[in-house]
């Protein structure tokens, strides 16, 4: 028999999914906003001295330590980015959201803007009281981060990133899990500083305003699942033979069969699993 020359591509399958809030159906009574203001001339850019993590993005970070010196002299509410180095979705906002010139211009001319790693391990000193790193697990976070993000809850699930805001007193009033596009956050923006979380919920603010930057279009499905790149391997080998392939749960040894080879591919689809189980255990 000739010997062939096969690839062999072993896909391990995974469903990869996101939690995401949805707006609800409730209606409000107010009058839709005119946008007119939201497109008021743009400041110039610039970057801050004090920014912590500066991105390079339009809005004027300040870092957490500078904001109370920040309030005495421009009493504003406050826009707290809590992000870590190892969130990808942070980054992603830092780009396609933060950058965006409209959303950067609105927060700039009515927010104090804080960017700030939620896993610091810096002592942090705001309004009288220090907090502290706290190790949990394989990671730990900022007690500042939790307080930001879980307000007086004595638990719960901290991701990131989060936006959080303060009124102008440097109080908490919310905080708003997960990425967000130009489109929700602008609404998120406004519903904050025009003071409507007082007596509305954010979806029911959602129905009454037009924001003028258009929402992001929905990102096209496929059925094309990701393949685990650990576990691509590329042999030679022929019908008959058998061969070694490393998967996630250790190696397996199989042999080679026609009905394996599809397209000049050898290809291992469940049926060829349950027959790598059988062999595995008649060799026992």
């Amino acid at each position: 028999m000739k010997n062939l020359a096969l690839l062999l591509s072993i896909s391990l399958l995974f469903v990869f999914g996101s939690c995401q809030q949805e707006k609800s159906a409730s209606t409000a009574p107010d009058a839709k906003k005119d946008p007119s203001a939201h497109l008021a001339k743009a400041k110039a850019a610039s970057t801050n001295p004090d920014a912590a993590n500066a991105t390079g993005g339009k809005v004027n970070w300040i870092n957490i330590t500078d904001l109370e010196s920040k309030m005495k002299t421009d009493k504003r509410p406050v826009l707290v980015d809590l992000y870590t180095d190892w969130c990808g979705w942070c980054k992603r906002m830092d780009k396609a959201t933060f950058q965006h010139p409209q959303v950067a211009d609105y927060v700039n001319d009515n927010f104090w803007a804080v960017k700030f790693n939620a896993e610091t391990k810096d002592d942090i000193n705001f309004k009288g009281d220090t907090y502290k790193f706290v190790q949990s697990g394989r990671r730990g976070s900022n007690m500042l981060s939790r307080k930001l993000i879980l307000g007086d809850a004595p638990s719960g699930r901290m991701g990131y990133p989060t936006i959080a805001f303060l009124d102008e007193n440097m109080d908490r009033i919310n905080a708003f899990p997960g990425y967000k596009d130009a489109h929700n956050f602008d609404e998120i923006a406004h519903y904050i500083k025009e003071g409507k979380y007082k007596d509305q919920t954010l979806a029911q603010y959602q129905q009454t305003f037009d924001s003028p930057i258009p929402p992001a279009p929905p990102r096209k499905s496929s059925n094309k699942r990701k393949p685990n790149a650990n576990a691509k391997k590329a042999v030679q080998g022929q019908k008959g033979q058998s061969i070694q392939v490393q998967g996630q749960n250790g190696a397996k040894t199989i042999t080679i069969t026609p009905d394996m080879i599809q397209n000049g591919k050898i290809n291992i689809g469940p049926d060829q699993m349950k027959q790598m189980q059988q062999q595995q255990q008649q060799g026992k």
